[in-house]
């Protein structure tokens, strides 16, 4: 999957509430964070959508 630097234009409601949450509520750093935890789960997510994906 492509990280992209712009959104989907459907993007869930409550994605955004979350990300303006976090940036309302703990600035920039929060904002920090919050991208580097997401990198992470989207790492182990994609890992296991290949390993669901490999042939048995």
């Amino acid at each position: 999957m492509d990280e992209s630097t712009t959104p989907a234009a459907d993007v869930d409601p409550v994605i955004v509430d979350a990300v303006e949450n976090v940036s309302n509520r703990f600035g920039v750093q929060g904002l920090c964070d919050l991208i580097a935890l997401a990198r992470e789960e989207l790492s182990l997510a994609e890992a296991a959508m290949r390993e669901l994906a490999e042939p048995e």
